[in-house]
Parts: C-alpha cells; structure tokens; sequence
C-alpha cells in the first residue's frame, strides 16, 4: 500500500452529503431584508460616529475646565503666599529694629 492510499477514505461521503434531510439554503428567496437589519445596516455608522464625536467633545470642554479650575487655585496659592511673604518680612523688619 502506498502512504496516501492509508489517508483516503474506504468509503465516499458523498451520499451522506447529498441526501434530501439536509434542507440546502436558497439564494433567491422572495423574502427581502428585515426593515431592523436595514435600519441598523444605514444608521450605525452614523450615531457611532455622533457619540465618538460627542465623547471627544465632552472630554476636550473637561480637560479645558479642569486646566482652568487648577489655573485659577494656583493663583489664588501664589497670591496668599505673596501676602504671607509680606507679613512675615514686616515682622522681621519691626523685630529687627528696637
């Protein structure tokens, strides 16, 4: 016996494949598409292209109020210590005299 004589089947499985209790899919059929499968197929693109925009958005106005936000507490910081410095050199000052 040869090496692939050992591989093929005894048996062809083709009557197996060909019997009629397999139902075979048609093609052509007169049923058109489900109007959900339509509306899906048309519009989603679209509304995930309107969320990811929405969500860029939404996260570029947040990274814009918090940069704002941290702007704004830094300068009120840096004005305390400003006038925390003052004092503390008006202290010094009124201490060094006598």
């Amino acid at each position: 016996m040869t090496p692939g004589a050992l591989l093929r089947p005894t048996r062809s499985l083709r009557p197996l494949l060909q019997s009629s209790s397999i139902p075979r899919r048609r093609w052509a059929s007169s049923v058109g598409p489900s109007l959900t499968g339509e509306f899906y197929k048309t519009f989603t693109r679209p509304v995930a292209k309107c969320l990811l925009l929405a969500m860029f958005t939404y996260q570029l106005a947040y990274y814009a109020w918090v940069k704002l936000e941290t702007d704004e507490i830094r300068h009120e910081k840096d004005a305390e210590i400003a006038s925390l410095e003052e004092q503390v050199k008006a202290l010094q000052s009124k201490a060094a005299k006598p």
